[in-house]
């Protein structure tokens, strides 16, 4: 079972934290969580502005550095893939809807700096699926499974639904996201998830008892 943290760090700890205060405890978590052999860690920042997400990113690439993780920093557009690029990132995660051409220019941009790129894309539909498989990316991130996002289309949408879309991949590896816990990730892998990820698993200590952290 491969694992996939996303971050938040504005729940982490009470509000009145301040700003430096939680960066801080972002780190170490990120460092509890290389060491715990977590395979992708998403850099998911929203709030913050493009030169702070940058300097966060490098601070996380170099807590990773030579470590089994992976850095993957949320971006919306090719253009702040090179973000992610400059702060020494292993790849993105394109969020929202994929623009054509998107996934091509991201790896242009990283080979262009002899380097490649993993990129991830969120996945609501089988649609999505064949999106992803069409344009080569390297991993989904398939939602909601057991868990509505705030958005109110994407209800939760079950394990049949996660079993279609990992049979729909053909062999393109799945991430299953939304409401897993350690209770019930094992069941994503037996539907065919090639993983897990979440933000709520990975904040506190429940990773810790998914099989690839024992």
């Amino acid at each position: 079972m491969q694992l996939c943290a996303i971050t938040n760090r504005t729940r982490l700890s009470a509000a009145t934290q301040s700003p430096a205060a939680l960066r801080r405890q972002l780190l170490d978590l990120v460092e509890s969580w290389t060491a715990g052999g977590v395979d992708f860690i998403q850099l998911r920042e929203k709030d913050l502005s493009a030169p702070d997400l940058q300097s966060l990113a490098r601070e996380m690439a170099e807590k990773i550095h030579r470590s089994r993780s992976k850095l993957l920093v949320n971006v919306s557009a090719v253009e702040s893939a090179a973000l992610a690029m400059a702060a020494g990132a292993d790849g993105v995660h394109l969020a929202g809807k994929t623009a054509p051409g998107a996934v091509l220019g991201v790896r242009r941009l990283f080979r262009a700096a002899g380097r490649d790129a993993i990129i991830s894309l969120p996945c609501h539909s089988l649609d999505d699926i064949h999106v992803a498989r069409k344009e080569q990316v390297d991993l989904v991130l398939f939602s909601p499974v057991f868990e509505k996002l705030a958005a109110p289309e994407t209800a939760p949408q079950g394990l049949e639904a996660l079993r279609r879309a990992c049979t729909a991949a053909e062999g393109l590896p799945v991430f299953a996201l939304g409401g897993v816990t350690s209770f019930n990730a094992a069941n994503c892998v037996t539907a065919g998830a090639a993983g897990v990820a979440g933000i709520r698993l990975f904040a506190g200590d429940d990773w810790r008892r998914l099989p690839a952290a024992n």
